[in-house]
């Protein structure tokens, strides 16, 4: 009786290996998951106000930690841009501070002044990922709210920008701000129920176990079937 050879051995232990790791990983994925939507439904105690430059920078990447951040931030307007959402436009300005310059979504009203000094009071949000990568009607206006769009004519741009609730020093005609100060924080939905997740995490480890015994319940036998050809090979 032929036993295995030395390359079935090999992908035997290589898959079981690849299916353990791939079962742990997903298992891991639903618990965090859990986790996340647990944390989602908790109240969010909304955080004070600090300067932009003490938590983000240029260059720097974003993340969670900073989203929704109430900032404020203190430079000149020196662009502006526009954005049209279900048929509203919204006033986009570009500011410079000593740290590098941000956009400022400041809402619904005329253009900023430039080069006035002003202070901002808003929160800090991630890019938008809807749109297009290019300008849509001209060179004002923008598809989305990126500084990738207006990289090739500015630089020290730091990512993301600020959605303004409050503006002080600027001579421009009042503005309906894109926020109220008083706004709660937007709630981060996880998809499923908390139980789902933990049931996932549940079936893709019983499957671990599944595999370990195959595994070795495979090794098993194949040692057995060895042990029995070994006398009647030797008898030949």
């Amino acid at each position: 009786m032929k036993t295995r050879s030395t390359l079935w051995w090999i992908t035997l232990h290589l898959t079981s290996l690849v299916l353990v790791a791939s079962f742990f990983s997903l298992g891991q994925w639903q618990l965090h998951r859990a986790a996340d939507l647990k944390a989602s439904v908790k109240p969010v105690a909304d955080i004070a106000e600090v300067p932009l430059s003490q938590i983000f920078s240029v260059g720097q990447k974003f993340s969670s930690m900073q989203s929704e951040r109430r900032v404020t931030v203190s430079g000149r307007y020196i662009a502006n841009f526009y954005v049209v959402d279900a048929g509203t436009r919204s006033e986009v300005s570009l500011l410079e501070t000593t740290s590098g310059s941000i956009l400022v979504l400041r809402g619904v009203g005329q253009p900023a002044q430039t080069n006035e000094d002003v202070t901002i009071g808003g929160r800090l949000t991630s890019p938008s990922s809807d749109g297009t990568d290019s300008n849509t009607n001209g060179p004002d206006q923008l598809s989305r709210i990126d500084p990738v769009l207006i990289a090739g004519q500015f630089d020290r741009l730091m990512n993301g920008y600020v959605t303004a609730y409050a503006e002080r020093g600027s001579t421009a005609s009042s503005m309906k701000f894109a926020l109220t100060e008083s706004a709660p924080l937007p709630i981060k939905k996880v998809p499923g129920f908390y139980w789902q997740h933990l049931l996932y995490v549940v079936l893709w480890w019983m499957l671990i176990l599944m595999v370990i015994y195959l595994w070795a319940r495979t090794i098993r036998l194949e040692r057995k079937i060895g042990m029995l050809a070994e006398p009647t090979e030797g008898t030949k």
